[in-house]
């Protein structure tokens, strides 16, 4: 019987079972029990539609235009066929960018016609269901490994263009701020293929103000 993901990273990286362990800790958990929770969203249109709200602002920024969003919405439900009712002009008054909301426009018409089935997603292979989300206007990289990790369930994402885990990796290993992408794609090699739980405890250890106090 092989090795748990927990287990298997333990083994892999020392500075990353010190993290594992921290967050056990501080989020008063067994280390066998703990359990990352996943996005937010748990339905994958909105949870798509969350992702591109937040692109490039700040979590607060994010969660306010995500929560004026739901309240125009009929029953505060986010649905394509609830989008589409909408002008994109409406949709901007939320605080949404021009660009933002006609992607976000754009994404729910392809579902009302049956361009984009979710269902089908998650039945293909990560490289396919890539293709077709980065095919998808307003819909990068970063966005397709958030979907990728959290609707999915992946397990081996690494978002390399996340900002906090580029931050968290440098911190870890004592790198300058300068570092390339390479590098630190080169280090979570160690970790494949289990990056994508790896990633969520650097963004958990980042919350808890890890490198704050180590």
């Amino acid at each position: 019987m092989g090795m748990n993901p927990l287990e298997f990273l333990r083994n892999q990286d020392e500075l990353l079972s010190d993290i594992i362990d921290y967050v056990a800790k501080i989020e008063n958990l067994e280390p066998s029990l703990i359990q990352v929770e996943d996005y937010e969203g748990k339905n994958d249109f909105p949870a798509l539609v969350r992702s591109i709200v937040g692109q490039q602002i700040s979590t607060s920024g994010a969660k306010a235009i995500y929560t004026r969003l739901l309240s125009l919405m009929p029953n505060e439900i986010i649905s394509a066929q609830n989008i589409v009712s909408f002008s994109i002009e409406e949709l901007k008054s939320c605080g949404l960018s021009y660009g933002k909301s006609s992607y976000i426009y754009q994404i729910a018409e392809e579902v009302e016609n049956g361009n984009l089935d979710f269902k089908l997603l998650h039945q293909i292979s990560e490289e396919d269901a890539r293709t077709k989300l980065e095919s998808l206007k307003g819909v990068g990289k970063w966005t397709a490994d958030i979907f990728l990790m959290f609707q999915l369930n992946k397990p081996d994402v690494f978002p390399i263009g996340d900002a906090g885990v580029k931050s968290a990796i440098k911190k870890m290993y004592q790198l300058p701020k300068d570092t390339d992408d390479q590098v630190l794609i080169d280090i979570a090699e160690k970790w494949r293929p289990h990056r994508s739980l790896a990633t969520k405890y650097l963004w958990r250890a980042l919350d808890n103000n890890y490198f704050k106090n180590n």
